[in-house]
């Protein structure tokens, strides 16, 4: 198999610096930079403006906008059973106290009296039915704090509880209607069936805490949501106490909103993100569980869900499963709930990877666009230039106009001045005549310089030999010895003072302060054994001298 030749960028780099870049890619680079420029410039104004967000944000942005919209209509949705259940909780009070005057009973006297307590339910079972055909709910009650068996263990509480069955949407018009709490003639008397699930009396221990929760400005409670006993479901119930003459609660009347219920009366979605889960939460020491709109996220095999925040979202971890979504705190009776807006994690990735691709589009139309723009500008103005260039190296002749100013200016420039160097050349070859003429006079006068140097010679020679008579030779041979011993700093002052430098001259070159000078001649010439720069200069003038015969003899 081939290998690829390797691409040595250094290199590449290192040639287009040392040959520099054709006016055609110069042209084309610079294009593409301004375009780029003009491109980032305005992408971030539409940043700035936030005409234009990147993909996250605007997921996030659709998501805050409909968690705004999901918990408005959660909201309005219980205040609505809330104000259903508190006229059916004074319909249950007026129709109890007829019950008590007619049968000159108080309602301590119901307890443990079944015949009573079934006549109860026999008057009060329309008032059930009537206020579950109007509100929005899957299950209406009323539960008195009486029993027909004291002694039951644990306590029971005796009421009537009935479910719609088989729901397949919000509307619960015509659905069928089944006794889940209730006295068997009461479902005689209504026709109905009885829930699978069906008992004659209640297990509640809400008489326990109910005087705690109905505070003053409290008319409604809503619960967590629970399992309903007896049955595969779950559910929230909306309370409403039920009152005597003296303002004690006696009972509770309500409604059951159960998973499928708010799985079919609080559905999400957005035209552009999707199917999306929405849910009211109960919290529990940091993990979550309520009512989804979705059946996979309401199964109790699911369990709790772990809630933590992602940068600007919140991450719903189900275990098999992530969901990335927002939430929102509300307040519904006397407590506070979280209402929570999400789509799953493929769904999420699904949607980035949408918007990444779409910015990616822009771009690569945009470099599209700049490239095409550049090609055809470069065609325009570039090769009619290069062709004109090719014109003139080949010939020599400039050609016609390119009818482009700057570059006829250009080439009218240079014709101008291949007429002006013509006449340069020739004053160039005259001159050059002049300066070999020139160069014939001065060899002259060279070699009578150095036939004068040559007699000037022999007499500084003579000079030496009677200058040596005045050397003392002792003397001499100390400083031939010692010159070995100076350093190379003071040999370098020794060369210098041989050339004729003064110590002012040397101290410049050397770049040395003026007692460091003197510091260095003062060891220079107690190394020497002389006492001044003449007897210095002196000695050296012998020595060379001396050095000149010994390379003639040999």
């Amino acid at each position: 198999m081939k290998r690829l030749p390797k691409i040595n960028i250094a290199s590449i780099l290192k040639q287009i610096k040392a040959e520099g870049v054709s006016m055609r890619r110069r042209f084309v680079l610079y294009i593409i930079s301004a375009i780029a420029l003009v491109l980032s410039l305005i992408l971030l104004l539409l940043n700035l403006f936030g005409v234009m967000n990147p993909t996250n944000a605007r997921v996030m942005e659709v998501l805050d906008t409909q968690l705004l919209s999901y918990t408005d209509s959660i909201e309005d949705g219980y205040d609505k059973v809330a104000a259903h259940a508190l006229s059916f909780s004074d319909q249950i009070e007026e129709a109890l106290e007829s019950f008590l005057v007619e049968n000159n009973l108080s309602f301590e006297d119901l307890k443990n009296n079944a015949a009573a307590l079934s006549s109860l339910q026999l008057k009060l079972y329309n008032t059930v039915y009537l206020n579950m055909q109007l509100a929005p709910n899957s299950g209406a009650f009323y539960i008195l704090d009486t029993t027909v068996n004291g002694q039951s263990d644990p306590q029971l509480h005796n009421g009537i509880y009935l479910k719609y069955i088989n729901l397949y949407s919000e509307s619960t018009v015509n659905n069928e209607i089944a006794l889940y709490r209730g006295s068997f003639s009461t479902a005689k008397e209504g026709n109905l069936t009885f829930h699978s699930g069906w008992s004659n009396e209640m297990k509640t221990d809400f008489f326990d805490s109910c005087e705690s929760e109905f505070t003053k400005g409290t008319y409604y409670v809503l619960s967590p949501t629970v399992d309903i006993p007896d049955t595969w479901e779950r559910a929230r119930y909306v309370y409403t106490p039920i009152r005597d003459a003296r303002d004690n609660i006696i009972g509770v009347c309500g409604f059951e909103v159960n998973d499928l219920y708010f799985q079919l009366s609080k559905k999400a979605n957005d035209s552009k993100l999707g199917q999306l889960v929405g849910a009211l939460l109960d919290e529990d020491q940091e993990s979550f569980s309520g009512q989804f709109n979705s059946n996979r996220y309401n199964a109790t095999s699911e369990g709790s869900v772990k809630v933590s925040k992602r940068n600007d979202s919140t991450v719903f971890d189900f275990g098999s499963e992530k969901c990335i979504g927002k939430t929102q705190s509300i307040k519904l009776g006397n407590r506070t709930f979280t209402v929570a807006l999400m789509m799953t994690e493929s769904q999420y990735n699904a949607q980035i990877r949408e918007g990444q691709m779409k910015t990616a589009g822009v771009i690569l139309f945009v470099i599209l666009v700049a490239l095409t723009y550049c090609l055809f500008m470069s065609k325009k103005y570039v090769a009619p230039i290069l062709r004109k260039i090719d014109q003139v190296k080949c010939s020599g002749e400039h050609g016609g106009q390119l009818k482009i100013r700057e570059i006829d200016d250009l080439f009218d420039y240079l014709a101008q001045r291949d007429v002006a160097y013509e006449e340069q050349l020739q004053l160039l070859q005259a001159a050059k005549q002049a300066a070999e003429e020139e160069a014939q006079r001065t060899k002259a006068a060279y070699e009578k310089a150095l036939e004068e140097y040559e007699l000037a010679q022999n007499e500084i020679l003579h000079l030496t030999e009677e200058q040596k008579k005045k050397i003392v030779l002792e003397d001499y041979d100390f400083f031939i010895c010692n010159l070995k011993t100076l350093t190379p700093t003071e040999s370098r002052i020794y060369e210098l003072y041989l050339e004729g430098k003064t110590a002012q001259e040397i101290a410049a070159i050397l770049g040395i302060q003026e007692n460091t000078m003197k510091y260095h001649n003062k060891n220079i010439y107690g190394k020497l054994g002389v006492s001044s720069r003449k007897q210095l200069l002196r000695f050296a003038a012998l020595k060379q001298q001396q050095d000149k015969k010994g390379d003639s003899n040999t």
